[in-house]
């Protein structure tokens, strides 16, 4: 005879659970009202941001062109939106510098409106005529495809810096290692884990999981994405925190705590 089903509507043995999403909430909102009040949140900088700069510069004084990849994903992809936002700044400061910017796209879509994003920099800058038209195109939405002609491009053209930013799958090493060699500066952000061993082998700065959507945060400078992630910071100090203090308690004879870290 088939077991009869739980009813109950809640299980004792994920109260832990319970406490932890209701921390979270309460840390999400406090932050929240802190974003609205005016308060201004502070985020490590990140070496690869900063290094965007450094990328474009020489990029200008090399005449050569900046090549920006915003990955596979189409504009459901959480990559995608943050590389958009990273795209502003670097789509700002080369019109300011006056270099060539590439930009293969994977998806239409995300085609139109990197060419939107690009258009409304160069109007901040006050250099909308200097914007060329076609920089930012079409090239496949099949993988190897894409992959094949970013490749020749990389060969033929040799950018002077390479920037991955977005959603990467399989292609990410054939990428990353052509473009190494070819000597350019590589910036990568990936927000595939399985991806990120091949960006950091192959590239001179990487952003690191959630550091692309931090990344997009501390650009755009939304109240909103700022306080996201200042509560984020204060769960996993917390979490960070409770676990150091059961592992140490239950070094010193009090096994039971550990209860508190398992899940039924």
């Amino acid at each position: 005879m088939p077991s009869e089903l739980d009813t109950r509507l809640f299980d004792p043995g994920r109260i832990n659970l319970l406490i932890g999403i209701l921390l979270f909430l309460a840390f999400l909102i406090i932050n929240m009202l802190r974003a609205r009040a005016g308060h201004s949140f502070f985020i490590r900088p990140l070496a690869g941001l900063q290094a965007l700069d450094e990328a474009i510069g020489r990029a200008t004084e090399m005449g050569r062109p900046i090549l920006y990849m915003p990955g596979l994903g189409d504009m459901s992809e959480v990559g995608t939106l943050a590389s958009i936002t990273i795209m502003t700044r670097v789509a700002r400061k080369v019109a300011e510098l006056g270099c060539d910017l590439e930009v293969p796209c994977y998806d239409p879509m995300v085609m139109a409106i990197m060419d939107g994003v690009a258009r409304q920099a160069y109007r901040e800058v006050g250099r909308e005529h200097d914007y060329k038209v076609g920089s930012i195109y079409y090239v496949s939405a099949q993988q190897f495809a894409y992959v094949a002609a970013v490749t020749g491009m990389m060969l033929r053209d040799r950018p002077a810096a390479n920037i991955y930013m977005g959603s990467f799958y399989a292609e990410s090493l054939f990428l990353a290692e052509t473009g190494n060699l070819t000597g350019a500066i590589q910036i990568a952000g990936c927000d595939k884990v399985t991806q990120l061993p091949f960006f950091v082998c192959a590239c001179d700065y990487t952003l690191l999981g959630e550091e692309l959507f931090a990344a997009g945060a501390y650009i755009g400078r939304e109240p909103v994405q700022l306080a996201t992630i200042a509560a984020q910071d204060w769960a996993k100090a917390l979490a960070i925190a409770v676990m150091l203090i059961v592992l140490l308690l239950t070094a010193f004879g009090h096994p039971e705590l550990r209860r508190i870290l398992q899940v039924s």
